[in-house]
């Protein structure tokens, strides 16, 4: 991962936006152009990369060596959606994975992808599970992630499913199912979260982030061919009328849940999606 981490530091970058104080965190990302393209290509090569890294545990991690690594690569693509790439969750999932394990401090906690019951539906609740350790307390980073080509439809499912998940009675079931396959984390930390589920402990004190991301085809991305002054503030000025957007919305969440927004342009998510079903097509 460490490697993947170091190519992901080299074509994604964090925007920053000058803004008066928000409702809600709010962080955007953008890749780097090179040879006047905007660099989709190396993130999909990073993506396909990342995908063993989501999809299959630890300990099966630890066993990828070269005698079984196509079984293991065909094991972790074989996890992914059998959905049309238009409909298919496990994308948005896999991009927001890759920003928290490089861009943000919280590792994974549980493979979900491991946890479907089946290939043709949706994995049920939260779109990842990650945890943040903070001396003898535990952060539980439970996000959404919404893989769209127009940001008006991506803020809105986002609303939608933050209003669906972000109660106390959708956080209890996710916890549920944490504290029965937290299996694949480090001994220490496996003990502090378990001390944390198993203790009676009153769910408003038990920290919630939800990282929920939102990819859109970005007109400033689309006109530009390099990162100069102008496409800076153009993009600068596109994500200010995003993060109005966002704070204006209609949402309602528990009182121990934290948001923060990951806006994520780019030049064609039709295309990235294309091309993501052309290798896992590939893979299986």
């Amino acid at each position: 991962m460490e490697q993947l981490k170091r190519r992901a530091n080299n074509i994604i970058y964090g925007v920053s936006v000058s803004i008066t104080p928000s409702v809600y965190e709010k962080d955007a990302y953008a890749l780097v152009y090179s040879e006047n393209k905007y660099r989709e290509d190396l993130l999909l090569k990073l993506l396909r990369d990342t995908v063993p890294h989501f999809a299959l545990t630890k300990k099966e991690l630890e066993k990828l060596n070269k005698d079984n690594f196509q079984d293991l690569i065909r094991r972790a693509w074989n996890r992914i959606s059998n959905r049309p790439a238009d409909k298919k969750g496990d994308y948005g999932e896999l991009i927001l994975f890759l920003f928290l394990e490089v861009f943000y401090p919280a590792k994974k906690l549980i493979t979900k992808v491991r946890l479907r019951s089946s290939l043709k539906e949706e994995i049920k609740g939260f779109d990842c599970s990650h945890f943040r350790i903070k001396g003898d307390d535990v952060e539980f980073w439970l996000g959404e992630a919404k893989f769209h080509k127009d940001f008006s439809g991506g803020i809105s499912k986002a609303v939608s499913s933050i209003n669906e998940h972000a109660n106390y009675s959708k956080i209890k079931d996710e916890l549920i199912i944490i504290e029965g396959n937290n299996d694949e984390i480090d001994e220490g930390d496996r003990l502090l979260i378990e001390k944390h589920l198993n203790a009676d402990m009153p769910l408003e004190k038990i920290n919630i982030v939800m990282p929920v991301l939102i990819t859109y085809d970005s007109k400033a991305v689309n006109k530009y061919a390099m990162i100069t002054n102008e496409f800076k503030d153009k993009l600068e000025k596109e994500l200010k009328g995003h993060y109005s957007t966002i704070d204006k919305s209609k949402i309602s969440i528990a009182s121990n849940v934290k948001l923060l927004f990951i806006l994520f342009p780019l030049n064609s998510v039709s295309q990235i999606k294309t091309e993501l079903e052309n290798i896992e097509k590939a893979h299986k």
